[in-house]
């Protein structure tokens, strides 16, 4: 399943249009993330002034609008299209519809892509909210998506994986 998120530019007037991103959430990616958690979890038990964790590496594709038009396209139904545009509105972030054709749209070449691990001093809530950022090549901003929780990203991979049949012995 991929996710496609708002992002945000670090320079009001110009994001090189990256104007979202994807993230394919695999089982691999939720292991991941929650092994990076535990260890942000555990230097926040240490040191309550700790905010984020960043984590080299490509796992966000960065698109401009094209990839939202091809989002709302995918769908036959007006209907459809507008709740996929206000969840994506109001989440941050939707899936990416099946039938929409990731593959004709080229993302943009980045550099210094990370996974930011945050920790909300003085938040009441115990999970970790995962963002993506890069810089677009040549350029000196910065685009970074909306958060997700953890939580969500396990919610969503338990959704995907079918359940064990049960046996009788």
């Amino acid at each position: 399943m991929k996710l496609v998120f708002q992002t945000d530019s670090t320079n009001s007037e110009y994001n090189a249009d990256c104007d979202c991103a994807v993230v394919e959430v695999t089982p691999a990616l939720v292991k991941l993330t929650r092994r990076r958690a535990e260890l942000a979890k555990q230097a926040r038990r240490r040191d309550r002034d700790l905010w984020e964790l960043y984590f080299w590496g490509r796992i966000a594709e960065f698109f401009d609008y094209d990839l939202i038009s091809a989002c709302e396209a995918a769908f036959g139904d007006p209907k459809e299209a507008k709740d996929w545009s206000d969840g994506f509105e109001r989440d941050g972030h939707a899936v990416l519809p099946p039938t929409a054709d990731l593959a004709a749209l080229e993302p943009h070449r980045t550099e210094c892509d990370q996974m930011i691990l945050r920790c909300v001093p003085g938040s009441r809530r115990t999970d970790i909210e995962v963002a993506w950022l890069t810089i677009p090549k040549h350029t000196d901003i910065y685009i970074t998506t909306r958060d997700v929780t953890l939580a969500t990203l396990e919610t969503l991979i338990a959704q995907q994986t079918p359940a064990k049949p049960w046996r009788s012995k």
